[in-house]
């Protein structure tokens, strides 16, 4: 699962979201601490992105790892070695650059 905010400076987050389950890849929605620390970034990019006038906005691109050790793992690697996703960056008044996350 995969949350994704528009911007020109993306944050890559990796939170437990869903519980672990042993014969899927992922349980159900752990309420009480993944929702909420999801919905408390996705609060404080808008809070952000609101407050301030900026030349650029701030973005995200959120993974949930099901609490499971090693599927955080691999995907924080993947952030680390660009292999997730790339985006173009394009800071007004400046050149365009690539930033792999």
């Amino acid at each position: 699962m995969a949350s994704e905010v528009p911007g020109d400076l993306i944050i890559g987050g990796l939170m437990m979201v869903h519980e672990r389950e042993d014969t899927i890849t992922c349980g159900p929605v752990m309420p009480q601490g993944g929702i909420q620390a999801l919905e408390t970034m996705l609060f404080t990019l808008d809070i952000i992105n609101n407050r301030d006038q900026r030349p650029f906005s701030i973005g995200a691109h959120i993974l949930d790892d099901c609490d499971k050790d090693t599927y955080g793992l691999e995907m924080a690697v993947d952030f680390i070695k660009g292999r997730t996703i790339t985006y173009l960056i394009n800071f007004p008044g400046t050149f365009k650059r690539w930033l792999l996350i």
